[in-house]
Order: structure tokens, then sequence, then C-alpha cells
């Protein structure tokens, strides 16, 4: 919700909607109740609610509840309201804007957040050791990597360059951004990281080392670290995973000193990545009969392995740990269902699990369309296209390729033609190769002779070259 609705409940109770902290809140005790109710919050609509009790006690000048605020709001995905709140307190501090900087980059809201950082420069407010990684993860999300350098030369002004904290941020800044020999510059540069409380940063390594392919370096920071933990044998793991060497993977996993769900997951989805989907789902039931509990990454990595070898009965096996083990049917185990069910065949099954699914979003959808326009449910296909449309979700190629198949299957040349122009010209998506290739294979089986096709090619623009 935007932040007029704030604005529009402090002009109805409060004498003025700009916040000032030079009124002091009215006593400690009542200060400390209203954090306690913000953090047992479980919706924006309490945390508006308890909002106006604190303009009604006269509490919004405190900067600790205007903290808590925010970040109660940043937690449940309320950046609207976290910024409606910021934008109402004055003068702003160095605490307020580290809640916002966090809860902005948590939320993926890169550009706000150094938008942010460099408005509290301006301020003359001075960061801390709790503001540059958040900055630095922003910096690495949008491959800002001027920006990244100049963030490092601040960090070093500012004189927390060997604060364990940033340290490990700025490493994996320059990880993300490519960089590797500035991660390894960093770690060189690190006085304590032959210590065992510096396994993080010896993970970011591992772990960029790994994703690049360079195993050698990775495999050598592994055995030299001081202390390992799950997250650098899963790195390691995973990076044997992307080179496809599926021995080395069974023995490092065979040398785990304790394997968790987060290792067993690793092991599921780098399985079922390489082609052996069988191995992947062989692995998820060991891993139930060793007495580890799945998470939601577990059960989607396995509902895709059942996908795509066909596995309806293994699927049908997942869906019932789910059932069982309280999951709920939301985001990506609704939609990793739905995908499951449709490519296994049964697409009864897929429609009913989209029905009961809560919180669908565009994959959701997609999946649902997809697997109704290849198993001949055209009409259908399209209607829910409609519904998705009806429902405010805004699509993209992938379900607009959908469609225009199930209008290629259906034969409504008008109809594919008309969904082909608003992807282009309504929500200005480039088509690509095979978004013309159903195009022109649709007009093709009307008949290349009829007038009504002449027409429709004059509609239709020259594709792309491949």
């Amino acid at each position: 919700m935007k932040g007029h609705v704030f604005n529009r409940l402090t002009t109805a109770i409060a004498p003025t909607t700009t916040i000032k902290s030079s009124h002091k809140p009215s006593n400690n005790i009542t200060e400390t109740h209203i954090i306690s109710l913000i953090h047992s919050s479980n919706s924006t609509k309490q945390l508006r609610q308890i909002h106006a009790q604190i303009i009604l006690h006269n509490l919004f000048a405190s900067s600790r509840i205007t903290t808590q605020l925010i970040s109660s709001a940043s937690l449940h995905k309320s950046i609207d309201y976290a910024l409606s709140i910021f934008d109402h307190f004055t003068p702003k501090n160095l605490h307020i804007f580290n809640v916002l900087i966090r809860g902005l980059a948590e939320n993926s809201h890169f550009q706000s957040c150094i938008s942010h950082f460099v408005f509290m420069l301006r301020l003359s407010v001075r960061p801390n050791r709790l503001t540059y990684p958040f900055v630095s993860k922003s910096v690495a999300s949008l491959s800002l990597l001027s920006l990244g350098r100049g963030l490092h030369c601040l960090i070093v002004k500012s004189g927390v360059e060997y604060d364990a904290f940033v340290r490990v941020h700025l490493a994996d800044m320059y990880v993300k951004l490519g960089k590797t020999r500035g991660a390894f510059k960093v770690f060189d540069e690190t006085p304590e990281r032959n210590k065992s409380e510096s396994v993080l940063l010896w993970n970011v390594l591992i772990n960029g080392c790994s994703k690049i392919g360079y195993l050698r370096k990775a495999v050598e920071l592994f055995g030299v670290m001081p202390k390992k933990n799950a997250a650098s044998w899963v790195s390691l793991i995973d990076g044997f995973m992307r080179k496809g060497d599926l021995k080395k993977v069974g023995e490092l996993f065979e040398q785990m000193p304790e394997k968790g769900v987060v290792s067993w997951t690793a092991m599921i989805n780098g399985f079922s990545q390489n082609g052996e989907a069988e191995t992947a789902l062989a692995m998820f039931f060991q891993m139930l009969d060793a007495g580890v509990r799945a998470n939601d990454f577990t059960v989607v990595s396995a509902l895709s392995a059942c996908a795509k070898v066909g596995a309806l009965e293994a699927g049908g096996r997942v869906h019932n740990y789910i059932s069982c083990n309280d999951f709920g049917l939301k985001g990506a185990i609704g939609t990793a269902l739905v995908d499951m069910y449709a490519k296994c065949g049964d697409i009864e099954a897929a429609s009913l699990v989209f029905g009961e699914t809560k919180e669908k979003d565009l994959l959701t959808w997609t999946a649902m369309i997809w697997g109704l326009a290849i198993h001949g449910r055209y009409e259908q296909a399209i209607q829910c296209f409609k519904k998705m449309m009806y429902s405010g979700i805004e699509p993209d190629r992938t379900v607009f390729l959908a469609i225009l198949t199930a209008c290629w299957y259906s034969g409504q040349v008008k109809l594919a033609l008309n969904f082909f122009d608003s992807m282009r010209f309504d929500y200005f998506i480039e088509p690509s190769v095979k978004h013309y290739t159903v195009v022109v294979n649709l007009l093709s089986r009307v008949g290349q002779d009829s007038q009504g096709y002449q027409n429709s090619q004059n509609s239709f623009t020259t594709a792309p070259a491949a």
C-alpha cells in the first residue's frame, strides 16, 4: 500500500505529519510496551494499528520505536510503508538510515538502497559497520563495479575496513562482480584470516572459485582453511556439480562429518540438474529415511526431478510428504507440483493443485497454462491466461509463448495475432525467434493461398535474425 494511506492517517489524528525528534517520548515503559507490540505483529495491517497508537500516545518522536517500525514493515515486505515512515521522521540519524538501507537491500530494492545511502552521505550522517554490507550487496546485485570500488575506498576512509562483517561482504561483492582478484586482495589483507572465526570469509572465496570453475584453487583453500562448516562443503560440492564431476561429488558427500538439509538439497538439486533425476529422487527418499526434514527448496528440487522423468508415483509420494508436514501450497511448492503433475500426464491433479495454491505468482500461472496447452486443453489455457491478466499479474515472454502455443494447436489465428501484438505494443516485450516460429507455423496452417492468411501476414513484422 502506498504512502498516501499513512499520510491520511497522520493528518487525521496528529497535529503535524512531520515527526520531530525534539518531542520526548511519554515514558520508557510505554515505549518498551510499544516495541514489544511491534515485534509481535504479523501483518502490515497490525503495524498500522500500532502506528496509530504511537501517534496517539505522543511516542512518534522515539527513534527506537521508529527504527523498529521500519524494520517490521520491511520484514512484512511493505517497503512503501517503510519509506513513508522514514520520510516523516526528522532529523534522520544513523539508526534510522541503517534499518531502512538493510530493509531495502533485503527486499531487492537495490537502486533505492544505494540512493538512500547517497542521501545519508549528503546529510553528513556517517555510515558504520552495519551500513556498508547492505550497500555492497546492492552494488553487486546491480553489477556496478566502479561504484563498488568507490565504496571500498569509503570503507577504508571510514576506518571499518578490518571489521569482519564488512570484509566478508566486501569480498562477496567482488566475487559477485566477477573480480575474484579483488576478493583475494581483501582476503590476503585480512589479519584474522587464519583464525577459525573467519570461516565465512574463507567460504566466500571457495564459493567464488567454485562458481567460475577455478576448482583447483577452491580445493586448495578448502584443504588449508582453519575451520570448515556445512557451507564450506556445500560450496565445493556445488563447484564439482557445475563441472559434472559426479564421482568427486559423491566422495565429498561421503566425507562430510554432518549431513544437514542444505547438503542433501545441494546433492538432490545437483544430480537433477546434471541429468540424473533418478539418482536425485533416490537421494531424496534416502534423506527422509535418515530422519532429515526437507525444506521448501528440497521438495521443489525433488518435484523438478519427478517432472523431468515423468515419475508420477514418486511425485505423488513427495506431494503426500508435503501435505503431511504442513508445508502448504504456496509459491514455489505450488508451482512445482502443478508443473510435475502436468508433465507426468495428470492434468486433472495439476488443475486441482493450482486451484488450492495460495499466492499464485507468474510462474504458477505459466506452469498451469503450459500444462493445459500440452494436454490439448486449448480453450482452458486461453481462459486461464485471461484470468491471470484480470488478477493483475503482468505476463512475460514465457507465458506469452505458452498462450501462443495454445492458439497454434487450436488454430485460432486472430486471437494469436492479438496476443502477439499485445506482447509487443502493450507490454513492450521483444519477441524471440520461438515466438515468431509459433506464429509463422500457425499462419501456415490456415493456408498460404487464403485471403485471410494474406491479411494476417500484413500485420506480422519481420522476425529478427536467429
